[in-house]
């Protein structure tokens, strides 16, 4: 290597190098080796008809504390679990979830009007308030979801309070497997969430914990505030 190739080799070095610890500095280097996850949307094996055109709107979602973060948080056993600094969401997980779910609702519904925040309409309205009270995601094993939720029927006089534990398996590793699997226990409390709004609707006897006057639903709603 004559004098002149190794002078460029360093500055080239020299200049890798100071790129390098610009970015570290900034925190931007850490950027470059991470991976952003998505929940989506699941299609449900049918459709359901409530016998009348709705509009409906997922309200309010509460998650635990533990995973209200931007990275995925991990189940290593019972009483643990690790922060994946590598493995981030695309959006906050409770704006993902309600997405997820009005989606999910459209599709279980598909004459309704779905929105996550209230529309002017004249059609009779059902409103959706829920409570992840579980997100579990353990690698090589599954996830498990299990939700609170209220759902103000269109009558505005009673409100629907039931709840759905969900466990998914996954065969396989990696979070893409973990995050499709949460994917799909959130589509499945969707679909006993509409199987509760037709029910009421449909005056059939309900499969749900209790049934509580609507002022229960704002109250709900105000302490969730």
């Amino acid at each position: 290597m004559d004098e002149r190739t190794e002078v460029d080799v360093k500055h080239f070095c020299g200049c890798i190098t100071g790129i390098l610890l610009l970015l570290s500095a900034t925190g931007c280097a850490n950027d470059l080796f991470r991976s952003v996850y998505k929940l989506n949307s699941v299609q449900p094996p049918e459709n359901l008809d409530a016998g009348i055109p709705l509009a409906i709107v997922v309200d309010y979602v509460t998650i635990p504390e533990v995973v209200d973060r931007p990275q995925l948080v991990l189940g290593i056993n019972p009483s643990q679990t690790r922060v994946a600094e590598a493995a981030r969401w695309s959006e906050p997980l409770k704006v993902q979830i309600a997405n997820v779910v009005a989606v999910d609702m459209q599709r279980l519904f598909v004459d309704a009007q779905v929105s996550t925040i209230p529309q002017a309409t004249d059609r009779p309205t059902v409103r959706i308030a829920i409570n992840v009270q579980t997100f579990d995601s353990a690698p090589g094993s599954g996830a498990m979801l299990v939700v609170g939720w209220s759902i103000l029927t269109p009558d505005s006089k009673r409100v629907l309070n039931g709840r759905s534990l969900v466990i998914r398996r996954v065969n396989v590793g990696g979070y893409d497997a973990l995050v499709d699997a949460q994917s799909q226990a959130l589509a499945a409390v969707c679909v006993d969430m509409a199987e509760a709004i037709v029910s009421a609707i449909k005056k059939k006897p309900q499969s749900v914990d209790r049934v509580f006057d609507a002022m229960d639903y704002q109250n709900t709603l105000r302490t969730r505030s």
